[in-house]
Parts: structure tokens; C-alpha cells; sequence
């Protein structure tokens, strides 16, 4: 069978070509930071999403560490190769850019991220056992806080799985108030703790990615955030899949 890598390049190959042949590994726990002694030289598939119409995207940074060969899939007939921008490790933000125009998606420009928001999240988890079709999950914002009191992310409950991380964690609107950055590794802290915890991921805050973003023309675009608003996640889904992505990277 011939590896993604090659489907990338011909782009010929439909999604369940990729399907069969992604090989996942990346750090989306805690446990797994970037920069880790883990092995680099392996493909990975992450969530990214637009923030422009001119093809700007943004996904988590250690997602594509050490591996210079990203590609996006656009749609099943349509994979375009991707030039890293610019990065900051410490957020674990990178931005990329493809020749495209593409829908794009606004992001919060309020600093707050207030505790019990609604919020969901989408993205392309487990890509190998649940298939391409982007996936949704919703949950609140349990700590506008990150880890350990981190004031430049935050805790939110909607599940994610490898292969969330780099996707956009949407409040009510539609607005982006977060990038998924990482999870508890649930299985070392029962070891450590005797407790089981569930659900607790973290966020970069979107103001942290519009200081990241400040320097690129044209982008962010920001709107209002009301964060007493419903949300709708079958609206939303509807309304922002088509920029949101997966992004694909390997050596």
C-alpha cells in the first residue's frame, strides 16, 4: 500500500486511503509535552482551523515539531501542501499558510474567559478508528485558569482525544476562545493520586492567539464575545466545519 505521504503528493487517493494508512503519535497529553524524548520521525495528524480568507491557519505547535512536511486536506479531492509562518513554543501556537481561498473563523477578542461558558469543540480525533468526518463535543469552561493557575490558558470539560489538539474551542456565536493545546493523562494521575480524572483539557486563550496573530496583515478578525449567550452546536457545526481541518505532518 502506498503511504500517505505519496496520496498527499499525487492527491488522488479518497479519505479512506488516509484512513488506512495514518500512523498516530503526538503529544496531545500533558504527560507528552513538546520537546519530549519521545520519537519525532513519525507522522501526525492534528486540527487546524482558518483564520483568514487567504489561506492563514493556525494548530498547536508541538504537533508539527521537527516535522517540515505539513499538508492540509482541504476535501477529498483537494490537499494542499503548507508553509510554517511563524511559532511560539511557550503557547503551543503555530501558524501556517496555503495558496487557497478559505472560509475562515473570528475569533474572541475579550480577555475573560469566564467559568461555566458553554463552549464545543471540533476537530479529527483518532482519525484511525473513528474515520475523517470531523467530530464535535461540547462542554463549559471549568477555570479560566490553565494549569496550575496558568493565566494564558484555561480548563474547559468537552472531550478530546488525540488529534484534537491545534483545534478551536468555540464559545456562543461562534467565536474561537480557545486553541486545544492538552489533556491530563488520566492513567498517571490515578498512579500518582488514587483519583481518575476525567475530562480535564486546557486551552491557549484566544487573546494569547490574537498577540500571536498581531503582527500578520489582515488577520485576526475579532468580534464581541456575549458569554451569557446559548449556544447551538448543530447550528455551529453546520456553520464552521468547512474551516476547520486536519493537518497532516511528517519528515
Amino acid at each position: 500500500m502506498r503511504s500517505v505521504c505519496g496520496w498527499l503528493h499525487s492527491n488522488r487517493r479518497r479519505y479512506a486511503d488516509v484512513l488506512a494508512c495514518f500512523t498516530l503519535w503526538f503529544g496531545l497529553f500533558v504527560s507528552v509535552p513538546a520537546g519530549s524524548d519521545e520519537p519525532t520521525n513519525k507522522q501526525q495528524v492534528a486540527t487546524g482551523f482558518f483564520v483568514s480568507d487567504a489561506g492563514f491557519l493556525v494548530t498547536a505547535y508541538h504537533a508539527i515539531e521537527g516535522l517540515p512536511n505539513i499538508r492540509v486536506i482541504i476535501s477529498p479531492r483537494q490537499v494542499l501542501t503548507a508553509r510554517t509562518v511563524k511559532f511560539d513554543k511557550e503557547a503551543d501556537l503555530a501558524l501556517l499558510k496555503v495558496e487557497a481561498i478559505t472560509p475562515f473563523l473570528y475569533l474572541s477578542h475579550s480577555n475573560a474567559v469566564p467559568a461555566g461558558m458553554d463552549v464545543i469543540t471540533m476537530g479529527y480525533p483518532q482519525v484511525n478508528v473513528l474515520g475523517i468526518t470531523i467530530k464535535i463535543t461540547r462542554g463549559i469552561v471549568n477555570s479560566g485558569r490553565g494549569m496550575r493557575d496558568d493565566p494564558n490558558s484555561f480548563q474547559f470539560s468537552a472531550e478530546v482525544q488525540k488529534g484534537n489538539s491545534g483545534g478551536p474551542l468555540v464559545g456562543p456565536g461562534g467565536m474561537v476562545v480557545g486553541v486545544v493545546r492538552s489533556k491530563l493523562d488520566a492513567i498517571k494521575m490515578s498512579e500518582a493520586t488514587s483519583d481518575l480524572p476525567q475530562n480535564v483539557n486546557f486551552a491557549t486563550k484566544s487573546s494569547v492567539l490574537i498577540k500571536f496573530l498581531a503582527d500578520t496583515p489582515g488577520i485576526p478578525s475579532t468580534r464581541r464575545l456575549n458569554p451569557r449567550a446559548q449556544i447551538d452546536p448543530v447550528q455551529l457545526y453546520d456553520e464552521l466545519r468547512t474551516a476547520i481541518v486536519p493537518v497532516v505532518s511528517d519528515k
